[in-house]
């Protein structure tokens, strides 16, 4: 199984979304890497972010 990538990001936190959308938009073949099931990080599903919805 052979794999061609440009770039690989590890996380799909803020800004690792931010960094692969950008890199993707350039024309870059992307890879992203998460160690979580869902895409957006910890940041997004547990950490900051939904805290600050509680505000």
């Amino acid at each position: 199984m052979d794999f061609d990538y440009d770039v690989i990001v590890i996380g799909s936190g803020p800004g690792g979304e931010g960094a692969a959308m950008k890199c993707a938009k350039s024309g870059r073949r992307v890879a992203i890497v998460e160690k979580y099931d869902q895409v957006g990080g910890g940041c997004t599903h547990w950490g900051t972010i939904p805290s600050k919805a509680l505000r």
